[in-house]
């Protein structure tokens, strides 16, 4: 695996990848929202009941809808406007960066990566 356009996506590649994410987003989201409308009437009920579950379920729905599904969410959605800005700016610089770590990087540190990206080094 010598040279660093082992490692380079064409731009259309990743604009696919994100497509996807995005589409994992939006069906997290709708998901979401059809568990919590089910749950908020449950526990509704619960709490017309009197019972103490019915506080306690949905200030769980609350927090999974906001920490676990929504961190989830917002990480596919944050994940793929990045590397859609990628597909843009950093095709391009993929190559120079390649050459800038089989340059300058600590070699010792990372042992036998000296020559992983040496076609991507401009003085070869």
């Amino acid at each position: 695996m010598a040279g660093a356009d082992v490692f380079t996506m064409e731009p259309e590649e990743v604009h696919k990848s994100v497509e996807i994410l995005f589409d994992v987003e939006a069906e997290v989201d709708a998901q979401t929202v059809t568990l919590i409308d089910s749950t908020t009437e449950l526990a509704q009920q619960l709490k017309d009941s009197d019972t103490a579950l019915g506080p306690a379920l949905a200030e769980a729905a609350e927090w999974w809808q906001l920490f676990r599904a929504g961190g989830f969410s917002r990480l596919c959605g944050n994940t793929g406007e990045y590397l859609a800005v990628c597909a843009e700016e950093a095709v391009e610089v993929d190559e120079f960066n390649a050459g800038d770590f089989a340059s300058l990087a600590d070699h010792d540190r990372y042992p036998g990566r000296a020559n992983e990206s040496a076609s991507a080094r401009p003085d070869w």
